[in-house]
């Protein structure tokens, strides 16, 4: 069994999420909760109404891991975010074995047989997909000790790449490296039934018992932008970037890639257009912006693309970003849309220099959206400084399924941006909460002090995205959550594109917002529960490491009857989407 692997499921290990007077009590109770309950990961919910009477436990700081961020670490300046510090908790070789140790599973194992004469080659090549991808490890948050720190800020992020890593690798037999995992990446993948405001954002606060430790709670903090129309946006110009390097010649790459544009060119309108630039060795327009009533002419571009040389990103966003310009709408849509395996390995290489040389574009109203192709020499480091720093979002796609969903139904119903340079900030009560932890967002930390500053770059939301923060908290000892007290304020601040003017809003979180009773939380928040949970146990978080992956499955499936027999035509989550869930998370428990 890999170190990976060991270290997912080393589940006696008794760490506890947050130390403290009450560490032997917690251990009892939960095993006491074990003995006597099968029902997935709370048992009997109905118990969990004694949450509310919490002990010790010292907070120990914002972040662990290899590239931890500061609290007070602004997001506009990613090259500087992460600071240098070794990892503490994480186990030594971990991060650095994880793609060997990967590899070294039974995935082979399960596809013996069905290669047919050349399934050993088959099996040869999933393996190397998992050799040579780059991943940057931002650690994870410990517990913040709120008479220390009360506020909590960060950037909003609508990426999803990370949850599709995973799957990737799922689907070949073997656990994602635990430095691809970006908690906030898997949330952001699933639907959730939150108020949608008539424009800009709103924020709905929720919240029940944590699956982490049985004596703290989990708080939803869920952000949803304004709905947008097709028939209400301005016109698109949009300019593809597309790799056809070497690297790009598989099926997974440039022919998904070319699938991918196909799709999307039918849900564009007459008056949009396209332009493409590819590069390998060096850069060129194959496409001159064209309007999407010439499909002809725009598949033919499509289909003639083909792989071949080495990889100058740097020329290739440098004239994507110039066509852009030219073709800008003042009026309209204007975006750079990446497709790419991420690898640069002529011009300049650094993702932190290529993300500054998009700044400028950024800031002018050309966003940039890339989306990842491939694994195996895959560089997703870089695809998310790039959307991150080209106000944009990343997102990766793996199969055809996944291309239909973003390029037919997410790209084409996010075009308009209504929210720029978002940031949320949470103020906790020290006389109610004890302590608490974000889960996620380790790389989107914004000062507490910038907050206000409009001046800092943050994140930018798209017609219809949502962002979903989930915090574990440690209620004071002696709060109950019948009291009719505040937790904490939650500050939500962008600014239109529109107007140019700063917009902000707020929303109390009172302990009556909390469900006591699992079985009696909302079922979108069961899923943000489930899902987070299954990111924090992929990334070997210790404060995850009292979760058993049995009763997370077991909990996953039930979720995915739940949303079958409701059906699929709401927005708490495809019914579908939510059985593929279950699967993955199945999967991952047979791998360990």
């Amino acid at each position: 069994m890999s170190k990976q692997v060991a270290a997912l499921v080393a589940l006696g290990v008794a760490i506890t999420a947050c130390g403290g007077d009450d560490d032997s009590s917690a251990e009892n109770d939960r095993s006491s909760e074990e003995e006597t309950t099968d029902d997935g990961l709370f048992g009997d919910a109905g118990d969990a109404g004694d949450a509310g009477d919490v002990g010790g436990g010292d907070a120990e700081g914002d972040l662990v891991g290899p590239a931890p961020v500061d609290a007070e670490e602004p997001a506009s300046e990613p090259a500087e975010e992460p600071a240098q510090e070794p990892a503490s908790d994480r186990p030594d070789d971990a991060a650095d074995d994880a793609a060997d140790d990967a590899a070294s599973t039974e995935s082979g194992d399960a596809r013996d047989g069905d290669g047919g004469l050349f399934g050993e080659e088959e099996t040869d090549d999933a393996e190397g997909r998992f050799d040579d991808n780059r991943f940057a490890d931002y650690g994870y948050r410990e517990f913040i000790d709120t008479e220390v720190d009360p506020l909590s800020t960060f950037a909003l992020d609508v990426d999803t790449g990370s949850y599709s890593i995973a799957r990737r690798w799922l689907d070949e037999g073997a656990l994602p490296p635990i430095e691809s995992v970006r908690p906030e990446e898997y949330i952001n993948a699933f639907d959730y039934s939150y108020r949608v405001p008539r424009s800009g954002l709103e924020v709905s606060v929720d919240g029940g018992p944590s699956p982490f430790d049985p004596d703290n709670l989990l708080v939803r903090v869920g952000v949803q932008a304004e709905v947008v129309g097709d028939d209400e946006r301005g016109d698109a110009a949009l300019t593809f970037v597309i790799d056809t390097s070497g690297s790009m010649d598989r099926d997974d790459r440039l022919g998904l890639v070319k699938d991918s544009l196909s799709i999307l060119v039918d849900e564009l309108r007459d008056d949009d257009t396209v332009a493409i630039v590819t590069y390998s060795d060096t850069s060129g327009i194959v496409l001159e912006p064209t309007p999407a009533s010439e499909r002809r002419t725009i598949l033919g571009a499509i289909d003639r693309l083909g792989p071949g040389g080495s990889t100058d990103l740097e020329a290739g966003l440098r004239e994507g970003y110039e066509l852009a310009r030219e073709a800008f709408d003042p009026d309209g849509i204007n975006r750079v849309i990446l497709a790419s395996d991420g690898v640069a390995n002529a011009g300049v290489t650094d993702p932190g220099q290529l993300a500054a040389m998009i700044r400028d574009d950024a800031d002018n109203g050309i966003d940039l959206v890339t989306v990842g192709f491939g694994m195996g020499n895959f560089n997703d480091e870089t695809m998310e400084q790039l959307a991150n720093q080209g106000d944009g979002f990343y997102a990766y796609v793996d199969t055809d399924d996944e291309a239909e969903r973003l390029f037919e139904n997410e790209l084409t119903s996010t075009l308009v941006t209504v929210a720029k340079d978002a940031k949320i900030q949470v103020e906790f009560d020290p006389d109610v909460v004890r302590a608490y932890r974000l889960i996620g967002f380790e790389n989107r930390g914004v000062r507490d002090s910038d907050f206000r500053n409009d001046d800092v770059d943050a994140g930018e939301l798209g017609a219809d995205h949502q962002v979903t923060a989930m915090y574990e908290i440690e209620l004071q000892r002696g709060i109950e959550l019948d009291d009719r007290e505040q937790l904490g304020e939650v500050f939500l601040r962008w600014e239109s594109p529109k107007s140019r003017e700063v917009d902000e809003i707020d929303e109390d979180i009172d302990l009556r917002d909390i469900e006591p009773a699992w079985s009696n939380t909302p079922l979108d928040f069961q899923l943000a529960t489930v899902v987070a949970t299954f990111a924090e146990k992929l990334r070997d978080n210790p404060f995850a490491d009292d979760v058993d992956l049995d009763s997370l499955v077991e909990e996953a499936w039930r979720l995915a009857d739940d949303y079958s027999e409701q059906g699929s035509d709401n927005r708490d989550g495809d019914a579908d989407q939510v059985e593929a869930l279950a699967e993955l998370i199945d999967r991952a428990a047979a791998l360990s």
